[in-house]
Order: structure tokens, then C-alpha cells, then sequence
């Protein structure tokens, strides 16, 4: 009976322990911190340079450290594939950032079927489109829509000023603007989205004697070779690229997300978000 008695109290005060000493140091969890938690999903496109890895794992890592901010990463993406699209539909994440124009322009149309989840694509070229964002949910960073008339208008201008003659090439869906070639120079411009152009162009600008030859839409490497073999000056408009500038976009992001300042759209990049590079 005493044996009963001694096991009996020794229970009694373990409990006492547990409910006075033990139990104050577990932590009552805010269901309203539970509710304010923000997750961010990152996705970017493969062949990232590691410098660019390393300053978006560090700005993460930043974001989980001191912002609270957890977040997963779906590195070297060409594809998603069906599991990550199902992880993306089904996880509650709070932003999904997707880097990488071809990227972009995959997750798009999941991304307009998800209006749970705020949506953000960072092209990171020169933007060949400029799709017209309307949800809600999405913004897209991208250069903007006349981004290359910009960059090459002064050269153009120069070269009028000073009667030099541009032979140029470009495709039906990105006519040359009407001050850099008028109409009545239209025989100036060939397409290299028509069958058998090469040839035509050849003799057009043996014709012509341009001065310079100007690329004005994307030509593959064999094309682009052949152009130049013609022994005429060519300025390559295409070649001129960016480098995003990852501390300011994501010190924008994060004063997005802190501040709940949505604004959706198609979004040009700032003189700040982007460096130009010309070749």
C-alpha cells in the first residue's frame, strides 16, 4: 500500500512539474502570425550564371534571416514539368517569382489560371513581345516596347545627318520605324522571313552600295555570317543586351511584399533595374 502510495504522489508531482515548470516554455503560437506568414516560390531558367546564383541565394537567405520570409527555389528550369506545376497549384505560397523571358512566357497562362498567388516574371533579356498584362494577380518586368528604337535613334539620326545610306533587314511582324526608313525607301528593306531572301538582298545591296548594313530583328548565325561577308559595314541592333541589376529589383520586390503595395501589369524596367550593354 505504501509502495502505491509513493508511486501515486511521484506521478502527481511529475505532472505538477510538466504543468508549472515545463509547459512556460513552450511558446503560445499567434494564430494571426500563422495567417500573416509570407511564402515566396522562386523559378528560374537554367544557365544562370553562379554570380547571379550566389546574389539571389544571399537575398534570399536575407529574406528568411530578417524579413521572416520562407521561401522555396525550383533552380534550372526549361520546363515545368507536371510535379512542379501540381507543387506550385497546391502549396500556399504568397509570391511566385519566375526569371527568365522563355520562362515567362511558358508559366504564363498557368500563372492566369492561379489568382490565389501573386505573380512576378522578370524577363531578363530584351523583350522581343510585350504581351498586355490585365490579371491582377501578375506583373511583368520587362524592357520596354519600343526599347530598341532608343537605344539606336541618336546612331540613326547621325548617319542622316551625315548622308550615309543603311540597307536593312528585319522581318513582317517588326517593320523598320517610319522615320529611319520612309516609304518611299522601301526598296531599302528586306525581310528575312521571306523565302528566298538572301539571294535578293545580295543583289539589292550590290545594287545600292549601302553604306551600312543594319540588322534590325534576330538572325541566326549562319545568316548573320553571310550578311557580313557582303564587305559592308553591319550594325547588328539585335546584339544589344541587359544586365539586371538584382540589388535594386529585389530590394523592390521586397518593399512590394512588406508593404503589400501591389501594382499589376506589364511594367518597364527602370534606369536603375537595368544596365545596357551595346556591342
Amino acid at each position: 500500500m505504501s509502495k502505491m502510495r509513493w508511486t501515486t504522489g511521484l506521478l502527481t508531482l511529475c505532472i505538477l512539474f510538466v504543468l508549472g515548470g515545463c509547459g512556460k516554455n513552450i511558446p503560445a503560437i499567434d494564430p494571426a502570425l500563422l495567417e500573416s506568414k509570407v511564402s515566396v516560390l522562386i523559378i528560374s531558367k537554367e544557365q544562370i550564371s553562379d554570380t547571379t546564383k550566389s546574389t539571389l541565394q544571399n537575398a534570399f537567405l536575407s529574406w528568411r534571416d530578417s524579413h521572416h520570409i520562407a521561401f522555396d527555389w525550383m533552380a534550372d528550369t526549361a520546363v515545368l514539368t507536371d510535379l512542379q506545376i501540381t507543387a506550385l497549384k497546391n502549396r500556399p505560397y504568397t509570391y511566385i517569382i519566375v526569371i527568365g523571358n522563355e520562362l515567362n512566357r511558358q508559366v504564363w497562362p498557368i500563372a492566369a489560371s492561379l489568382p490565389s498567388k501573386k505573380w512576378i516574371l522578370l524577363d531578363d533579356t530584351v523583350s522581343v513581345d510585350n504581351p498586355p498584362i490585365t490579371d491582377k494577380h501578375i506583373v511583368w518586368k520587362q524592357t520596354e516596347q519600343n526599347f530598341m528604337e532608343k537605344q539606336w535613334e541618336e546612331w540613326v539620326k547621325q548617319q542622316q545627318v551625315l548622308g550615309k545610306s543603311i540597307e536593312w533587314v528585319t522581318i513582317g511582324s517588326k517593320p523598320i520605324p517610319s522615320l529611319w526608313a520612309p516609304s518611299e525607301e522601301a526598296e531599302t528593306i528586306s525581310l528575312s522571313d521571306a523565302e528566298g531572301w538572301f539571294p535578293q538582298f545580295q543583289n539589292q545591296v550590290r545594287r545600292h552600295g549601302p553604306s551600312w548594313i543594319a540588322v534590325y530583328s534576330p538572325l541566326d548565325a549562319n545568316s548573320l555570317q553571310r550578311v557580313k561577308n557582303l564587305k559592308v559595314p553591319v550594325v547588328d541592333m539585335t546584339a544589344v543586351s541587359i544586365e539586371l541589376q538584382w540589388g535594386n529589383i529585389l530590394t523592390s520586390i521586397l518593399q512590394t511584399i512588406e508593404s503589400k503595395a501591389w501594382v499589376n501589369g506589364s511594367l518597364a524596367y527602370t534606369s536603375q533595374e537595368i544596365q545596357i550593354v551595346k556591342p
